[in-house]
């Protein structure tokens, strides 16, 4: 494991990420690094909106998945380089609002009748 890994992996144990986002973290940076076949330490801002841009056109992540990397490349920067992150020029994807389903009273009935729970 690289020293810069190793940071990594320690700054977010410190912020007490659970393993499973420690994994997925370090993954993200990882897939950005290689994307560019550079160490991620040398890469800037322009090579993050590349990346993310990628990322919503080219492999059509979805919205959530999208901020998850933005949010895994930040702490990176922003921790582990302890390097400002221009908010006004990398930004998170707006995710699309879902209604909840609401049941018409007669879906309720049929509901209440069928599963016996009313």
């Amino acid at each position: 494991m690289s020293k810069l890994r190793q940071k990594m992996k320690m700054d977010i144990e410190l912020k007490g990420y659970s393993p499973r986002t420690i994994k997925n973290y370090i993954g993200h940076v990882s897939n950005f690094a290689k994307y560019y076949n550079k160490s991620p330490e040398l890469l800037r801002e322009k090579e993050i909106r590349e990346y993310l841009h990628y990322c919503i056109t080219e492999r059509k992540l979805k919205e959530g998945t999208v901020n998850y990397i933005n949010a895994s490349l930040k702490f990176f920067h922003t921790k582990t380089l302890n390097r400002y992150w221009n908010m006004d020029k990398i930004f998170r994807i707006k995710e699309p609002r879902r209604l909840p389903t609401v049941l018409s009273p007669e879906e309720v009935k049929s509901t209440c009748s069928t599963k016996k729970i009313c």
